[in-house]
């Protein structure tokens, strides 16, 4: 009888436990799923209606930049969209600085200055709009406006 040999018992086992260790290994990490991976969001924080417009006005700038680069100067039918920044709910109340609607009222002013006449110079005052407010309520993006201003 060669299946009560202990050699063979020993090599039949672990040949399973082997088997299957390959088999359970392999599917580490490949969950079936119909939304692929899970990635972590570009956006961690809750977005708030004026965090959202932000996003949105910051698309628009680098949309903007980059045409009138690539065209050498056009801003032909460039306009932003407009807001009112101070109807919109904030991420948080920390936003709510001092001098935080006249802010936003200026910086509105800035955008329909440029839809009126869109220009280099009307667009890096929105630029500098930015950069004002963002100064004083949420100094986190400053960086990342400065790229938005013209060579």
């Amino acid at each position: 009888m060669v299946a009560a040999d202990p050699i063979f018992r020993s090599r039949h086992w672990t040949v399973v436990v082997m088997t299957a260790f390959v088999l359970v290994s392999s599917q580490c990490g490949n969950a079936p799923t119909s939304e692929g991976p899970r990635l972590a969001p570009t956006q961690p924080n809750r977005t708030s209606p004026l965090a959202e417009s932000m996003r949105q006005l910051d698309a628009e700038l680098v949309d903007f930049r980059t045409r009138f680069l690539d065209v050498g100067g056009e801003w032909q039918g460039a306009a932003f969209t407009e807001y009112d920044l101070n109807d919109l709910a904030p991420t948080d109340s920390s936003m709510f600085v001092d001098g935080y609607q006249a802010l936003a009222i200026a910086f509105e002013k800035r955008i329909a200055d440029f839809n009126a006449h869109p220009s280099d110079d009307s667009y890096s005052m929105v630029v500098s709009g930015c950069i004002s407010c963002h100064q004083k309520a949420c100094p986190g993006p400053l960086e990342r406006i400065a790229k938005r201003k013209l060579p």
